[in-house]
């Protein structure tokens, strides 16, 4: 059986590296054939039903898939709000949408919205008839950062947007969950640190700030803050000691009641407790991954059936793979199994001696389980997040038990009294509340020791596998292979961290919305020019792009950033930039980047092609042009400039304004790129940076005609994410290009 589930199991993983998926002929192929075969090739059978399940689940996400008619203007709908939700201003919630410009769906929709002032105060339960403007799933396509498209098709969400102002906006019930309701009563408490009691207890993460999240990831916690499975099982554990002691001693009064068996009371009773408290945390997928495994795990224990470590873990993966297929493609789901794995792992290889219970064992156990889970799931962590955290290991010695055995029990605690007795909620909760004020303190100091991280260059997933194999086989018992050879696995790691010299430089233009960003790099030295926008909301380009890739790439000053001109969209990140990595000077159109600047920059030439003076004209016009260039290829840098300055550009400096690559002015603006400057350009490559569905329909229609009259390769980030170019220095090899949707990161639930 187990082999059948594994093989099941590997095919539907197999869908992770499709870079599409197969055609629906293909997929009836594969149901006839899986029909033919599965009796006579059981194995064969199971891994083509796979295949199958995975396809037809692609498939359907695409039918689910709003029109062009229904992306291109407002549409009205009617639905229920799913995500819990604070804020009163600037909110973002989830949205199960069952009526779409008055049609009722057979199949509820999720619509990811934002409302910027909305009319009434949004709550988790609460239905509501909206006017929205909404867009396919799309997100910011880079070699680092967080992967928000992924994310959306993770988590089932087929449309993201925002609620137009309108008469007809109105809540139609306003009937909050009790989860929402839970949440309001403990955050009128005030507390100090209710925005992670709300993590601790709800699973609400989103009144946790930047900087609390790099504090739980650089020391090792995330995972805490979450209602995960760890949280589930303690429930678990609780649920059962407190029943079965109730029950024992209510059972030992009566003599009529001891024919019932306690035990099986006691289990069925913990899986509708710990069920009630995946929904106290909103049915979350780390939650129901466990409660899934606990539901296994009881019911073949109450059938009297022996279920291995290893069947448990497979009929849990079955089950969730079915239930739950999206979940796949998010980080968390690899997160939450490799754990669990490692776990089983440890206990196999070291398992538990038999014996009376004493508190030297259980330290043992748990520092047992904490070191190989650190030292195991390094390379994973490693890999998505590129970094190691040296004081997680202790950190989380500490924390794990007084997180789990104190401060969540105590938390729960306070939830029931919300209900019967306020006043004793608003005590718990205090108490709650100190302990973790002096985690905090805790969790400061430990990252403010010397060493407590560093950050890692990013690394090929095969390279990471092999430091996990050599972790993995360093851990088996030495009988079982030879382990002086082990070292050769690490040759791949020990080469990719070692960087050569190189004769080619790179020129990276940035996926960062409606804005610009470009990397030009060479010899693991970089500048910039313009930095994207940052919003009142908090996000902005450096966190989110540009200081994920530049630590990627193990990067820790950059040399020179240019700014073209003061727009949010190119100089609105800057700040955070500065306060994120070193740079050794900053040139703008309003001092040093002008007309006449001339640098030379590890052999590349960078020269300051306008303006004469930036106070003479508007901002756009402003721009500070450069272009970079090495004896046979260059690039050209224009910013926002319109026509009138081309054309003195062309008066100017009529031969060096040639060059291999063009960053179209303005975003494709119609206002720029006229006949005679790309005639005068004459680029090899263009490139338009302007965002996915933008208001200003950019790159305009009659811009792109304008160009294709001469031919160049014309590229857009919106649809193909950062476009890397690799250029041979000081050589007339061609230059090769890559984008990230097509070349890097293809794969079809990512596009």
């Amino acid at each position: 059986m187990d082999s059948k589930l594994f093989s099941f199991i590997a095919a539907a993983f197999t869908s992770l590296l499709w870079t599409s998926l197969p055609s629906i002929v293909i997929t009836i192929l594969l149901l006839i054939c899986t029909c033919l075969i599965i009796r006579k090739y059981q194995h064969l059978g199971c891994f083509l039903l796979g295949l199958l399940w995975m396809a037809s689940v692609g498939h359907w996400q695409y039918y689910l898939q709003l029109s062009s008619e229904q992306t291109s203007q407002p549409v009205q709908i009617i639905g229920k709000v799913s995500s819990l939700v604070i804020a009163e201003q600037n909110i973002r919630f989830n949205l199960n949408v069952t009526q779409l410009d008055g049609q009722h769906l057979i199949f509820s929709k999720t619509f990811r919205l934002s409302w910027r002032d909305p009319a009434w105060k949004i709550q988790q339960g609460q239905q509501v008839k909206l006017l929205v403007k909404v867009k396919p799933p799309h997100g910011l396509a880079n070699e680092a950062g967080f992967n928000y498209q992924q994310w959306l098709f993770s988590e089932g969400i087929i449309a993201t947007g925002y609620v137009k102002p309108h008469v007809d906006n109105q809540l139609i019930n306003d009937a909050k969950t009790i989860r929402q309701s839970l949440l309001n009563q403990m955050l009128a408490f005030e507390l100090p640190h209710s925005s992670w009691l709300a993590a601790l207890t709800f699973g609400y993460r989103g009144l946790l700030q930047p900087e609390d999240w790099h504090l739980v990831q650089k020391t090792g916690v995330a995972h805490l803050i979450a209602i995960s499975g760890l949280h589930l099982a303690l429930v678990a554990s609780l649920s059962y000691v407190l029943i079965a002691w109730m029950g024992g001693g209510l059972i030992s009064r009566f003599y009529s009641l001891h024919y019932l068996n306690l035990h099986y009371i006691a289990i069925l009773l913990t899986l509708f407790s710990t069920l009630t408290y995946s929904a106290l945390a909103g049915f979350g997928l780390p939650t129901l991954r466990a409660w899934l495994m606990l539901l296994l795990f009881s019911t073949f224990f109450l059938r009297n059936k022996n279920l291995g470590a290893k069947s448990l873990i497979l009929l849990s993966l079955t089950g969730f793979v079915v239930l739950f297929p999206l979940s796949i493609f998010g980080l968390s789901f690899w997160l939450s199994f490799s754990a669990v794995i490692i776990i089983g792992f440890v206990f196999w290889r070291w398992p538990v001696k038999k014996g009376g219970f004493s508190l030297r064992a259980l330290l043992s156990g748990m520092i047992k389980v904490q070191l190989c889970l650190t030292v195991l799931m390094l390379p994973l962590v490693a890999w998505q997040f590129s970094y190691i955290s040296i004081v997680s290991p202790v950190v989380n010695l500490i924390a794990v038990p007084i997180v789990t055995m104190l401060l969540v029990p105590l938390c729960l605690m306070a939830v029931i009294c919300l209900a019967i007795k306020p006043d004793w909620a608003l005590e718990l909760f205090f108490l709650a509340n100190l302990m973790v004020s002096y985690g905090l303190k805790f969790l400061d100091f430990a990252l403010k020791l010397d060493a407590a991280y560093f950050n890692l260059p990013a690394l090929p997933p095969a390279v990471w596998f092999l430091v996990f194999l050599f972790v993995l086989c360093s851990c088996l018992p030495s009988f079982w292979l030879n382990k002086k050879y082990l070292w050769i696995l690490l040759l791949p790691l020990v080469s990719h961290v070692i960087t050569p010299q190189t004769h080619t430089w790179q020129i990276d233009i940035l996926d960062v919305g409606q804005g610009v960003a470009v990397l030009i790099s060479k010899n693991n030295r970089v500048i910039i020019y313009d930095v994207g926008a940052s919003y009142p909301s908090g996000f902005n380009m450096a966190d989110s792009v540009l200081l994920p890739i530049l630590q990627a790439r193990g990067l820790s000053k950059v040399d020179l950033v240019f700014i073209s001109h003061g727009d949010n969209d190119h100089a609105g990140s800057l700040p955070q930039l500065l306060k994120g990595i070193q740079v050794t000077q900053v040139l703008t159109n309003q001092d040093n980047c002008q007309q006449g600047l001339d640098i030379v920059w590890q052999g590349l030439s960078i020269k300051g092609l306008w303006p004469d003076n930036a106070l003479k004209y508007n901002d756009n016009n402003g721009s500070c042009v450069i272009k970079v260039s090495d004896t046979y290829h260059s690039i050209l840098l224009p910013g926002d400039i319109d026509q009138s300055i081309e054309k003195q550009l062309l008066d100017l400096h009529p031969e060096q304004l040639q060059t291999d690559i063009l960053l179209a002015p303005h975003h494709g603006s119609n206002t720029s790129s006229s006949i005679d400057f790309i005639h005068g350009v004459s680029p090899e490559y263009v490139i338009f940076s302007q965002g996915f569905m933008n208001r200003w329909r950019f790159p305009r229609q009659e811009v792109i005609d304008r160009y294709q009259r001469y031919n160049p390769l014309l590229f857009a980030t919106s649809r193909s994410g950062q476009i890397s170019f690799f250029v041979e220095y000081n050589s007339a090899a061609p230059i090769t290009v890559k984008t990230f949707r097509n070349d890097i990161y293809p794969y079809w639930y990512a596009n």
